[in-house]
């Protein structure tokens, strides 16, 4: 039997040398590390309070006077404190308003460099083409040349040869008129005179002087016209309108009529007339000449 749980048992040695309760030893122990706080705390605070705020006051005005600021110092001037940087402000402004302008007149002057060189291409570009139409039309009218110097000359050609030739209205021969209503005037047999004398197979055709059929009163009527009858001929027809037309003003010329065209001057052009229903009324088998 265990001797601890006998009342009657006896206390060994170790019953002896047991330690008291937790409950004794506790209080002395907190008693000893309150003192020790006590002292710690007494040791590293040791400044009394006047002291403390003397140091506080001190640091603060050291700090102000880092700031520059001072005792005496009055309100701040809020306007007086924003004008470096509303300054700063404005002179960004300036220079990106500077530079906004300079890439402004940077580009207009590169458009306009662009324009030239269009321009300048496009002017080019003329020059050349109208050199190489130049060149064109020269080489077509010389090919033109002699394509007609080697073709034979048309009658036109022809008689326009035979008017100039006859350069002189001198008459040779008397022209014979067919007069119905009395003689021509004598201006008028003498413009026949020279052209039958002046241009070759005038004299071998019909000449019609006055009528009183004609619807003109100062034309066949009056003796002032004459119709020279080429019939088919239209070569000779057409010489001797050249060569009226050539001595409009000796022959006193006032107007021509042929193939249903109307001459009024020398170097004036043909106007077209109305269709008169024959060939003989739109003057295509004869010229018509009306003299002053």
């Amino acid at each position: 039997m265990d001797p601890r749980t006998t009342t009657t048992g006896r206390r060994g040695p170790l019953a002896l040398r047991r330690r008291p309760p937790a409950a004794v030893r506790r209080p002395a122990l907190y008693l000893g590390v309150a003192v020790t706080g006590a002292v710690l705390v007494n040791s590293l605070v040791g400044v009394e309070p006047t002291a403390q705020a003397e140091a506080g006051t001190s640091e603060s005005v050291s700090v102000a006077e880092e700031l520059g600021l001072s005792a005496q110092s009055g309100p701040i001037d809020v306007t007086e404190d924003l004008a470096p940087l509303e300054d700063l402000a404005a002179s960004r402004s300036t220079r990106e308003a500077d530079q906004a302008a300079a890439q402004q007149a940077q580009a207009a002057a590169d458009q306009a460099e662009l324009d030239r060189q269009t321009a300048e291409a496009e002017a080019l570009a003329r020059a050349e083409a109208e050199k190489k139409a130049a060149e064109e039309a020269a080489a077509a009218a010389a090919a033109a040349e002699q394509q007609a110097a080697a073709a034979p000359a048309s009658p036109t050609q022809q008689a326009r040869a035979a008017a100039t030739a006859a350069a002189s209205v001198a008459a040779t021969a008397v022209a014979r008129i067919s007069n119905t209503a009395g003689s021509v005037r004598s201006q008028t047999q003498s413009a026949a005179d020279a052209v039958v004398s002046n241009v070759p197979g005038a004299a071998g055709i019909t000449l019609g002087g006055t009528r009183a059929s004609a619807a003109d009163p100062g034309g066949h009527p009056s003796g002032l016209a004459l119709d020279y009858m080429v019939m088919s001929n239209a070569a000779l027809g057409d010489a001797i309108v050249e060569y009226h037309r050539a001595h409009w003003a000796e022959l006193g010329v006032d107007y021509l009529i042929w193939q249903q065209r109307m001459l009024s001057s020398p170097g004036g052009s043909w106007q077209a007339m109305e269709n008169r229903g024959s060939a003989t009324a739109n003057h295509m088998d004869h010229v018509h000449v009306n003299y002053n």
